[in-house]
């Protein structure tokens, strides 16, 4: 595989010593970056909206080669200002292999050309990101979202309590700087991730409900390798976890 015939990306995830209030506030993002998207985690407030007031932030570059996306990699906080103020970093590159739906990440909503994907799966750990998006938030938009959202947490909750599942987060991007938000989950082998989205469950069963009420307007599905990682989520590198139950 050469370093230009596909997208990379760089996935980052802190976690502060106090919340960060990112409601129309944007860290900046690498200059090298095609697209940049990092949001705090989601949380639903008192009246079942998304909070953008979180301790922990998650998100990601997109870069059109390798070599673009490995210079951030290796010295993150080189192009990063914020890491000077975590408590907690994780960092990974990597190779998206199959991607489609619309997704606004690229500053624009595109339908399955937000990434150019690898032409064969590199192999490695699988890390998969998720959105979904809505075209209007009127008031008669307001109950299909919060269904939406209790639907997102459901599903989170579901897979923290499945051995196969690693890691899981939902980040929230539509206040911060207009952008759909990422879920992300890291998953024991692609067999665990294929039972829990897609055999019946808490993500099926959601899936279902979404194709009877229309519960979001867009959504994407991006699946992933990494490719090197480094640093701590949850007190360690989530891929040394993978690496110990497949010795």
């Amino acid at each position: 595989m050469s370093h230009a015939d596909h997208d990379w990306i760089v996935f980052h995830r802190v976690r502060f010593a106090e919340p960060v209030d990112g409601l129309g506030n944007p860290f900046p993002g690498p200059k090298s970056a095609a697209a940049w998207r990092f949001y705090p985690a989601s949380q639903l407030s008192e009246d079942n909206m998304r909070n953008f007031n979180n301790d922990e932030w998650g998100g990601f570059g997109i870069y059109p080669n390798r070599e673009a996306a490995q210079a951030v990699f290796d010295v993150p906080e080189a192009h990063l200002s914020f890491l000077a103020d975590p408590v907690e970093a994780y960092h990974a590159l990597i190779a998206p292999y199959a991607h489609h739906g619309e997704v606004n990440w690229r500053g624009e909503t595109l339908a399955n050309d937000t990434f150019a994907v690898a032409k064969e799966d590199p192999g490695g750990p699988l890390v998969v990101f998720t959105s979904a998006g809505f075209e209007g938030r009127g008031p008669e938009d307001a109950e299909r979202i919060v269904a939406f959202l209790h639907g997102v947490y459901a599903v989170q909750d579901y897979y923290a309590g499945l051995p196969g599942n690693i890691r899981q987060a939902v980040y929230s991007g539509v206040g911060v700087d207009g952008g759909d938000g990422i879920t992300v989950s890291l998953w024991q082998n692609d067999a665990a991730m294929m039972q829990a989205a897609y055999k019946p469950g808490e993500h099926r069963g959601q899936m279902d409900n979404h194709k009877k009420t229309s519960r979001m307007d867009r959504s994407s599905f991006t699946r992933a390798r990494i490719i090197a990682s480094k640093g701590s989520w949850k007190g360690c590198n989530p891929v040394s976890e993978i690496e110990r139950v497949a010795v």
